[in-house]
């Protein structure tokens, strides 16, 4: 069942002016047009103060209400973009769609394993801080990566649901058993929490606390299960909107659908995963971004220990960011992280390259010099930056058809978290 949601969209107001760029009187002017948005449910009729020779466009757009992004709106017969008459029309803002795939195995939380140097400052493990010269001052304790893990996705989905829509799955499910079997693996059908705007505390709500060690944390790492069910919901969805995966572990994937056994099913690597990834990346477009947490670049040991023989975790992440069609630049594919601060900033960096920071403009401004661009507020004017290398803050366009706009610097970065844009086309003396 497809289920509504809510799209974003950019307000751009459209001030009238006369053939010489004076500002039109707008009360009573048989020449000045204005727009009007019709909802679904309500009159298609256009209301226009314009004559009956007037040359008049009809512009298509979402509506901004509830129901599917695929319902359209009409901002009347009123604006002719080769005129600079008085209009409302509403531009679309891209919301992605993103599934947060979140390791919840056993290891997150184990005395052996699931602690970790969350704020970096003991990466020798001597209880002592790394920056002491005195080697002295006790280090901070350490804490279990499933705690890093729930503060990073309270800062994530905090920060950024006004701008994505957000739903998660856990892998596996908060029915795992410590044991060496099945049990250890399921994975439910339907996620945790389903894809929906504003979603931040649903998530929190839905997983394991922070404090949590063995009451839930607990399990194998059916990470392509995890995916499927990602995948599954995604499919859901028809909104047209770009869909994302943000895969999050720490370790090796294993309990594979297909094992024949419980050897097979903890102690061989699931070799499903990277065809999982790479199918949705290729045939549905969906890509996948993939996070490792206190991964070690080492081969395991053959041993019935629960973790996949012979496997070199590091490796397998490194190919499956390829796959997933969103590797970083360089030799490590993956987001590699080894303490808290470390998750966050990937977290942060994939949030900011889902949310992108270029709108199209339609119609396309007739007086380019004159459009007036705010974010959230701060208004940028009609000034365009020079460069859009993070050095100046404000807006420029994409190129010489001016059918496009770049937000750059704190510009980009306050509309990536808020979703608020407000660009004004103005004629020439508009005031």
């Amino acid at each position: 069942m497809k289920r509504a949601l809510f799209s974003s969209l950019v307000a751009v107001g459209l001030v009238g002016c006369g053939d010489d760029g004076k500002q039109v009187d707008t009360t009573g002017s048989s020449n000045t047009m204005t727009g009007i948005l019709t909802l679904p449910g309500t009159s298609t009729e256009p209301t226009s103060t314009s004559s009956a020779t007037e040359p008049t466009t009809t512009e298509t757009v979402p509506t901004g209400t509830q129901g599917q992004t695929s319902d359209t709106a009409t901002a009347g017969t009123t604006f002719d973009p080769n005129d600079c008459g008085e209009a409302v029309i509403d531009i679309p803002i891209v919301t992605p769609n993103v599934m947060l795939v979140l390791d919840k195995s056993g290891s997150m939380v184990t005395a052996d394993k699931g602690y970790w140097d969350h704020d970096g400052d003991d990466a020798n493990n001597d209880m002592i801080k790394d920056d002491d010269p005195n080697m002295m001052e006790p280090a901070t304790p350490r804490i279990t990566r499933w705690k890093s893990l729930y503060s990073v996705v309270d800062f994530i989905t905090s920060t950024f649901e006004n701008s994505m829509n957000l739903g998660a799955v856990l892998f596996p499910s908060k029915m795992a058993a410590s044991a060496y079997n099945a049990t250890a693996c399921p994975v439910n059908m339907t996620p945790e929490v389903e894809i929906a705007p504003m979603n931040g505390q649903a998530i929190l709500n839905a997983i394991p606390g922070a404090d949590e060690t063995d009451m839930t944390i607990k399990g194998g790492t059916p990470a392509t299960k995890g995916v499927k069910a990602a995948l599954a919901e995604l499919g859901t969805i028809q909104d047209g909107q770009p869909q994302f995966i943000i895969l999050v572990t720490d370790g090796a994937a294993n309990c594979a659908e297909d094992a024949a056994n419980n050897a097979e099913l903890f102690e061989q690597y699931d070799e499903n995963l990277a065809a999982v990834v790479g199918d949705a990346f290729a045939n549905l477009n969906i890509p996948t971004y993939v996070v490792g947490i206190a991964i070690k670049d080492e081969t395991s040991p053959m041993t019935n220990d629960g973790n996949p023989d012979n496997t070199n975790t590091f490796q397998r992440l490194n190919e499956l960011a390829d796959t997933g069609g969103r590797p970083r630049a360089g030799d490590v594919k993956f987001y590699d992280t080894q303490n808290q601060v470390e998750l966050q900033m990937a977290l942060e960096e994939i949030s900011m390259q889902i949310l992108s920071c270029s709108i199209a403009l339609d119609p396309v401004p007739k007086y380019p010099d004159y459009v007036e661009v705010s974010v959230n507020g701060m208004a940028y004017g009609n000034t365009q930056v020079t460069t859009c290398d993070g050095s100046e803050d404000g807006w420029m366009f994409t190129s010489p058809d001016m059918n496009e706009i770049i937000l750059c610097g704190k510009a980009c970065s306050d509309f990536q978290m808020s979703g608020v844009l407000d660009a004004q086309y103005r004629c020439p003396n508009s005031g």
